[in-house]
């Protein structure tokens, strides 16, 4: 199986390969002509080594946590228990809990939610976030914040 590295993206969506076996570097002027539907591709390097390489075009650092917290959707009043399945400084993809699973139904990219969390760090800390839905891919939503509103500390969190 090939060995697994991550490219990203700059703000011209340019990139640099480096193969993690022989250090050979080369720049990609636009990764936006290799973007596929995952992402990923394999590249041979010239030392003949074969590597998975995903593309990460996004603009913020993700990292996966399971918190628990709640939302409120905006144009229903629903309040319903989630999971934050992952953050960053831009947003967050959560999960309704499995009862609340039917008001996944409801939702629409678009549509604006109250989402309320506590941090895993030493000071459990709570964050209050104006989101709007992204993508919905099957349970799972994707949602961008709308505010800057606790950034430090979610910025603290992720380092």
């Amino acid at each position: 199986m090939a060995e697994s590295i991550k490219i990203y993206a700059d703000e011209e969506n340019r990139g640099v390969f480096v193969c993690p076996h022989c250090g050979f570097k080369k720049e990609i002027p636009s990764l936006l002509n290799l973007k596929t539907q995952q992402n990923r591709l394999n590249v041979k390097c010239k030392c003949a080594k074969v590597i998975n390489v995903l593309i990460e075009f996004r603009r913020f650092f993700r990292k996966d946590v399971l918190l628990n917290g709640s939302c409120i959707v905006e144009k229903s009043g629903t309040k319903c228990d989630i999971v934050i399945k992952d953050i960053s400084l831009g947003g967050v993809a959560l999960e309704f809990f499995f009862v609340n699973k039917k008001h996944i139904k409801q939702l629409e990219i678009g549509d604006r939610l109250m989402v309320e969390f506590a941090l895993d760090n030493n000071n459990l800390d709570i964050v209050r976030k104006k989101c709007v839905v992204k993508n919905i891919n099957g349970f799972l939503i994707g949602a961008e914040f709308l505010d800057e509103e606790y950034s430090s500390k979610i910025g603290f969190y992720l380092m």
